[in-house]
């Protein structure tokens, strides 16, 4: 099934062409626009419940949205109650089923949202009276059923469970740990026992907890009538109760007293996950925010940021690098600088990540680097004000975060006056580069010996090993050796074998397959044809529209997508044309590949074999069949690593193939179910041309 990995190495080319812009002539900034905000109309119940209205009537449309400021929770050995509380919400009420709930949401074409810490819900004005009834009912009688909490519970179950082979999932995990501690909200993570463990009564509880009036805020956008508007909420929120709420201790987040790598072992990895992580205390009352945020910005706010410059355009290190510093009035704030790297490159992106976070504490930024995020901080900014919403959203901030009246209104008139100094101020007590943690999560036996080498400030930087779910281990022994006679060449053999044996699979002259898979809600059909003079048509269909086509041949190769064609050349045509085989691994000079040892592969032991620079064969130690393919391919000057997983294996005319395919290429992830495989048919060679 190579002849899919082929096919998705191009699948998601973006072909574009930049427009050269002058940046020599910085353009002179103006004054700040005065922003004229209007104060939204607002009134409390005797309950406590506080109700703001910002009225617009461009559109006949209202949105509600009601917000729970409770404390942070520390779940404990209940977590997990939170996230089935969301799941469970909004699914009707004491008063009305599920069933008939939804259906009159769907007839309304209403939009209705529920979690944990409130509710949202938009639909037509002349529908407004009823959504508001049924937002009520469902937010202070919900319909806890058993059977309901089961289904929700197998569903969280499942997804933990998918979860834990997933990279990602493993990195944020650890992360989140090392930042706050296993006894923060920030900080504790679900797992499937503490799940398993949970009753419907623990649901309850949690619901108790939050759902009640006090601290809680309702606001209504959109085209109403005020007076009407009141009495439906006085009506269907009036007699909602008020429960002050305890809080709950736990313990605030410190920083490490020396920069350290924090390596988390995930052997399945084919790229590393990396994050510079700090905590500090940092909110919107502060008189760092405004630099803090622009020192942020020019770090790593976006594709014109240092972190993405360096790491993205000049390395060709990964596909984005960015930062992030979040604010909190509840907890120390996070900053966190991250990227996704292939594994070559890990200690490398580390170094370079190290430099640009220390560069910025100890250098002034430019003036142009300032006036710039200025200017798109005020841009965004302005844009953001056409929406009704936004201003629902500051009026609400205002309330609960305790902030001036006149926050937004001064917010260009803050972000214009921030000087330089002050950036490198805020960027000294905000990115911590000698207190920080550097989370890398990765397979060890490509990258640790890298990671360990790394200095910074003329010091090695000490390293730390955990597993997936935080907790500290010795350093990993990748010392395994291979069964005596197992090499690359046995190993290949034997995947041969596997299939139907050598002779099997030189009498197949050509191969038609069908596949599909699912892409942003739509169906995805696959469809490639191939001979064994490596000749490869590849067509994606999308609603049966093909969006993008794929020839290789001995003479050439190309892409063609939406009407522009690109030749494939140099290297990446041979890497083409040697995948265009239908059996890769038959034409194979076995004195080339290079057995690397035994890995594990979605917890399956597979040989890993070295099959060029930059192509990593997985074969089953137990079935011998390939499960995995990585490769990493170079891209208009960036590398990309691409991965392809194979299983279900079905037997055609007595060989076999893999029916299920799972493709990673960076962000992506494409599942493609094998529909039809036939073997040596007539195909007109012209479609090759």
């Amino acid at each position: 099934m190579k002849r899919i990995l082929t096919f998705c190495h191009i699948a998601f080319f973006t072909i574009a062409v930049h427009a050269q812009i002058d940046r020599t002539q910085q353009p002179e900034p103006g004054p700040a626009p005065l922003i004229q905000l209007e104060d939204p109309e607002e009134f409390k119940l005797k309950n406590g419940l506080t109700v703001l209205l910002v009225e617009n009537h461009k559109l006949p449309q209202v949105s509600i949205s009601l917000s729970i400021d409770h404390p942070l929770i520390v779940e404990g050995e209940k977590a997990g109650a939170n996230a089935l509380l969301t799941s469970m919400m909004g699914k009707g009420s004491t008063s009305i089923s599920k069933n008939d709930f939804e259906e009159e949401i769907d007839f309304m074409g209403a939009h209705f949202h529920f979690n944990a810490d409130g509710a949202h819900a938009s639909s037509l004005t002349r529908f407004f009276p009823r959504v508001i009834e049924l937002m009520a009912d469902a937010a202070q009688h919900p319909n806890f059923l058993e059977e309901e909490f089961q289904t929700e519970k197998d569903k969280l179950i499942t997804g933990l469970e998918t979860g834990e082979k997933d990279v990602k999932t493993a990195a944020r995990r650890v992360e989140n740990l090392r930042s706050y501690g296993p006894n923060h909200p920030y900080g504790e993570y679900l797992t499937k026992e503490k799940v398993n463990a949970l009753k419907l009564e623990d649901i309850k509880n949690a619901y108790d907890y939050i759902f009640n009036a006090h601290n809680a805020y309702l606001v209504v956008v959109g085209d109403f009538d005020p007076k009407k508007t009141k009495k439906m909420i006085q009506k269907n929120f009036g007699d909602w109760k008020q429960k002050e709420r305890s809080k709950m201790p736990f313990p605030e987040p410190s920083n490490t007293t020396e920069t350290e790598i924090a390596f988390v072992e995930m052997p399945n990895a084919v790229q590393s996950e990396i994050a510079f992580l700090n905590t500090a205390s940092l909110d919107k009352n502060s008189k760092d925010y405004f630099p803090a945020l622009l020192a942020n910005q020019i770090l790593g706010g976006g594709g014109e940021a240092r972190l993405f410059l360096n790491l993205r355009e000049d390395k060709g290190f990964t596909y984005g690098a960015y930062s992030g510093l979040s604010d909190s009035h509840k907890t120390k704030a996070r900053f966190r600088a991250s990227t996704s790297v292939r594994n070559a490159v890990t200690d490398s992106a580390v170094v370079e990540l190290l430099y640009e976070v220390n560069k910025i504490r100890t250098e002034l930024v430019s003036e142009e680097e300032l006036e710039l995020v200025k200017a798109k901080y005020a841009g965004n900014f302005v844009i953001s004000l056409e929406d009704p919403e936004t201003i629902a959203n500051f009026a609400l901030n205002i309330k609960t975060q305790n902030l001036p009246a006149d926050f937004y209104k001064n917010y260009l008139k803050n972000i214009n006056k921030v000087t330089r100094d002050e950036v490198l101020a805020a960027a000294k007590k905000y990115f911590l580069s000698n207190n920080a943690q550097i989370v890398v999560t990765g397979k060890g036996s490509d990258i640790l010996e890298g990671l360990e080498q790394i200095q910074f400030q003329e010091k090695p930087l000490k390293v730390r090993y955990f597993d997936k779910w935080g907790e500290a281990i010795d350093r990993p022994d990748y010392s395994k050796t291979t069964p005596e006679g197992v090499t690359a060449s046995t190993v290949i053999n034997q995947y041969l074998e596997a299939l139907g044996g050598r002779d099997k699979l030189a009498n197949v002259k050509s191969i038609k397959v069908s596949a599909q898979g699912e892409i942003q809600g739509m169906t995805l059909e696959v469809e490639s044809q191939k001979t064994n003079q490596q000749q490869v048509l590849t067509e994606m269909k999308v609603m049966g529209n093909v969006m993008q086509k794929q020839v290789v041949n001995k003479d050439y190769a190309y892409i063609e997508m939406q009407g522009q064609k690109m030749d494939l050349e140099g290297k990446l045509f041979e890497q083409m044309l040697a995948d265009a085989a239908i059996f890769p691994e038959l034409n194979l000079d076995l004195d080339t590949v290079e057995l690397v040892g035994i890995t594990e592969v979605d917890g399956k032991k597979a040989y890993e074999v070295k099959i060029t620079e930059g192509m990593l064969n997985f074969y089953d130690v137990e079935s011998h069949l390939k499960i995995q393919v990585s490769q990493t391919v170079e891209i208009m000057g960036n590398s990309q690593t691409n991965v392809v997983k194979m299983n279900d294996y079905k037997e055609v005319n007595s060989i076999l193939f893999p029916y299920k395919t799972v493709m990673s290429m960076g962000p992506q992830e494409i599942e493609l179910i094998t529909q039809n495989i036939e073997l040596n048919t007539e195909i007109d060679s012209e479609i090759f041309k």
